[in-house]
């Protein structure tokens, strides 16, 4: 029960950063770019993109008692930690990556509780 929650809470997560993810794209291609410049200059959106969907995927997957939910929702939360870290070593300022750096966290933590809680 409390890992089929964990897994309904990191859908929800997942889907929110993902929604993070695809607006400022779809603002970047309002202003004339293409999508290849709006998710790969800089990286940051495809990243913050694949993270969330393995999130929302995994945290799927745990809700409807799939095997490897908690292990793709585990990818999925390092990938978007690992994001914060590259956008802090690139000289970006702290406003701008702090929330991945947190949110990545948190979402580790989720995942470790997900892991570590048998399936029933």
């Amino acid at each position: 029960m409390i890992r089929q929650l964990a897994g309904m809470v990191m859908l929800g997560l997942g889907l929110w950063l993902a929604w993070g993810g695809i607006t400022p794209v779809l603002t970047i291609m309002e202003r004339g770019s293409d999508l290849a410049s709006a998710l790969l200059d800089p990286p940051t959106s495809i990243i913050r993109i694949v993270s969330a969907a393995l999130m929302t995927l995994g945290g799927l997957m745990v809700a409807v008692h799939l095997r490897a939910g908690g292990t793709i929702a585990t990818i999925g939360s390092i990938f978007f930690a690992i994001l914060g870290g590259l956008m802090a070593a690139s000289g970006a300022d702290s406003g701008l990556w702090m929330d991945e750096v947190i949110f990545g966290l948190a979402a580790i933590a989720l995942s470790v509780l997900i892991l570590t809680l048998r399936r029933p």
